[in-house]
């Protein structure tokens, strides 16, 4: 599951590379561009937002709440106050804890949006998650108008492995909606799922078409939960907020889908969507197969929008922790390695003393012999000149290890500290 999920998130920052690279690199140029946090910093920053699709009513809710957190805090320099502007996305963009509450119980979710936006392949990914988690999950199939819509779905129930409830082509989708609510209930099913046809949301008989089918749901399934999602298309940019404001007229709207963000720039459309309309994003898709529609996570969408790694920070202090045991042991071996010098030092000079024992005891015998040669008058002071020759022989090899000593100082290894890493 983790891993799903670090692949999901990849592919969605991957997604987002084209709308990262068109609002992150000019919100870059103003934090880091700018000499003062001033009124020119904050206009060059809406301006940016506002042409990355953010909305305007959502860019003057992020520079309002900016400028006071610059007050609060004291902030002086522009590039602090990035962290400040990605907070407050996500803020904006976190979606309530009971969003997800038709998970809990008999829900109804109604799938409506304009043609080609992915309300099919919508409908088919929800089915699989809402399975994934136990649920009992029916399909029904009430896009009558498209040619080969109800196979289309098919397919993706099959995928999903959940039952549908179909029509003939061309049927009123009306009735569909009334005999798959009435098998929902008789199959006691946790989850009905209704796929609808693609409409223009400037065509009035086709809106009031979707009137009808929610009053039929009301009318026949009065307990369950009602869900009205509606599907976004990412690349549209402030097209899909003028879809999600005619549809929210006819439709209480709940939740969004937004779809197809696996290629297009106009990404911070989801951070309008949720300003201007006060409708949260719920799915987000990034891809083609089943597991590609995911739950709507801001801070993940937020990181990947600016390329925040929520790692980092763990990383970082682990770095830190490293280092500081690096330091511990660099201290340690500093106080325990000069002893050891010394030891080495002082095993050199008990080996080099040990080497002139023999030029000692050679010098002696040769005195010896010279002794013997001198001739029998010299015989009553020899007993006292062996001692004066023995302090001569002592004083001149004082005298030879003097003269040798600097050269013995000089060859002596100077201390050396070896420093050891993990």
């Amino acid at each position: 599951m983790a891993e799903e999920k670090k692949g999901f998130f990849s592919r969605l920052k991957e997604g987002l590379t084209k709308t990262r690279d068109n609002i992150v690199a000019g919100i870059d140029a103003v934090f880091y561009g700018a000499s003062e946090i001033d009124d020119d910093f904050y206009e060059e920053l809406e301006e940016t937002l506002i042409m990355g699709d953010i909305g305007v009513n959502a860019t003057n809710d992020i520079i309002e709440r900016m400028r006071e957190e610059v007050k609060k805090k004291h902030l002086r320099q522009p590039a602090e106050c990035k962290e400040l502007l990605v907070e407050s996305i996500k803020e904006q963009m976190r979606v309530g804890e009971t969003a997800y509450d038709f998970e809990k119980e008999q829900s109804v979710i109604f799938i409506i949006g304009v043609n080609g936006v992915g309300k099919t392949t919508s409908v088919g990914k929800l089915a699989g998650i809402l399975k994934r988690q136990g649920k009992k999950v029916l399909i029904a199939a009430a896009d009558t108008f498209r040619a080969a819509a109800g196979d289309q779905l098919a397919e993706w129930a099959h995928r999903a492995g959940v039952d549908m409830i179909g029509g003939a082509d061309g049927a009123d989708p009306a009735s569909v909606i009334f005999d798959a609510v009435n098998a929902a209930k008789a199959r006691n099913v946790d989850v009905l799922i209704c796929d609808t046809a693609g409409r223009l949301h400037n065509k009035k008989n086709l809106m009031d078409e979707l009137k009808k089918m929610n009053r039929i749901i009301d009318r026949e399934f009065p307990n369950a939960h009602r869900e009205n999602l509606i599907v976004l298309d990412g690349t549209t940019g402030q097209n899909a907020l003028a879809q999600a404001r005619e549809f929210g007229e006819v439709a209480n709207l709940t939740g969004v889908i937004l779809t197809k963000m696996d290629g297009t720039a106009k990404g911070g459309i989801a951070v309008a969507i949720q300003s201007e309309l006060n409708v949260p994003v719920k799915y987000i898709g990034v891809g083609e197969t089943i597991e590609d529609l995911q739950k709507f996570n801001a801070d993940e969408f937020v990181n990947a929008l600016f390329d925040v790694k929520p790692e980092e920070t763990a990383e970082d202090e682990q770095v830190l922790s490293e280092t500081a045991e690096d330091e511990q042991v660099l201290s340690e071996t500093a106080e325990n390695e000069p002893a050891v010098v010394e030891t080495s030092i002082f095993e050199e000079n008990t080996e080099k003393t040990t080497a002139y024992e023999p030029i000692v005891d050679e010098t002696a015998d040769n005195e010896t012999v010279i002794a013997e040669m001198t001739t029998t008058e010299e015989s009553a002071s020899e007993e006292t000149e062996p001692e004066h020759s023995a302090d001569e022989e002592s004083a001149a090899v004082l005298q030879d290890a003097e003269e040798e000593s600097p050269a013995e100082e000089i060859e002596k290894p100077k201390k050396k500290k070896w420093f050891f890493w993990k």
